[in-house]
């Protein structure tokens, strides 16, 4: 009888310990975690007002971490985030969403890759609007002249990409870059570039001042003053199928809704880089795609 009653009692604990957090999946591939502490430095996430990295590499899944947990806070849901990583959280995979198995990501998605599952998803307001998302064409540090090549030259190089990753692919057919298709991890397409196998590779504007990208010891740098739009908004999601969903959505979207107002979420792209200040002014290659041309 009092084993009985115990059980009951930590059951009943861990159900009220359980209503006070809100879980939220990640990536588990992707070492975020240490990033993330790294960047809130002691910080309560819901005071974060700066948004300048504070390591190499890409920062924008950082600082959508905080953006989540801030719009959510700011619209109404006071529990505390807690981030679950799983394996099959990526990119292209909504499964676990779809079934209700997750209730929401803490990663943005293109709108073009979730447009098809409205029945099963909800899809916020844009955190990323159409026209802000912009890469570059990296090439070897090395190999100078390929940094230096005009856009009226590009056809004579070519692009490795992976046309799963649709947006990327559709803004890189409509250059005049020869595309080499490859599915297969990032880091080996990247390679592809080390090795002169390809010429190049779209990748996010890094955050160092020079535009450097180091990986694994390697540097690679954008070709100089051309750039390429990702012509698509960048969304998070919420499962429709989860008891939660429709409760989570309406904050996030409020919440959304108030940072936007406050310029915060433009604010938070800018500090971090990922809209650079220093490509503003630079050709783009796929202008042809966009509404009005370049």
């Amino acid at each position: 009888m009092k084993m009985k009653w115990l059980f009951s009692l930590l059951f009943i604990s861990n159900l009220c310990w359980g209503s006070n957090q809100l879980v939220v999946d990640i990536i588990s591939s992707e070492n975020f975690s240490q990033r993330y502490e790294h960047f809130l430095a002691g910080r309560d996430v819901l005071d974060v007002d700066s948004f300048f990295p504070t390591t190499k590499g890409s920062h924008i899944e950082i600082i959508e971490m905080v953006l989540l947990q801030q719009a959510l806070f700011l619209g109404g849901e006071t529990r505390k985030v807690v981030f679950n990583p799983k394996p099959s959280v990526n990119i292209l995979e909504f499964s676990d969403l779809i079934a209700g198995e997750s209730l929401i990501l803490a990663r943005s998605v293109w709108h073009e890759n979730i447009v098809d599952y409205r029945g099963s998803l909800f899809i916020s307001d844009p955190l990323v609007e159409v026209g802000d998302y912009e890469a570059g064409l990296y090439v070897t540090k090395r190999n100078v002249a390929l940094q230096q090549t005009p856009l009226s030259q590009l056809r004579q190089l070519n692009v490795v990409s992976n046309p799963q990753w649709e947006v990327d692919w559709r803004a890189l057919m409509n250059t005049d870059l020869h595309m080499v298709s490859f599915i297969g991890p990032w880091e080996t397409m990247l390679a592809m570039v080390e090795s002169d196998v390809v010429d190049t590779m779209l990748i996010n504007f890094s955050v160092s001042d020079s535009l450097t990208l180091n990986f694994e010891g390697k540097e690679y740098v954008p070709i100089e003053n051309i750039k390429v739009v990702l012509p698509d908004s960048r969304h998070f999601v919420v499962s429709k199928n989860h008891p939660e969903g429709v409760q989570i959505f309406a904050a996030l979207n409020r919440g959304l809704k108030i940072l936007k107002r406050r310029g915060v979420l433009k604010r938070a792209l800018t500090e971090s880089g990922f809209i650079n200040k220093k490509v503003a002014n630079w050709q783009v290659a796929n202008a042809e795609m966009l509404v009005g041309g370049d």
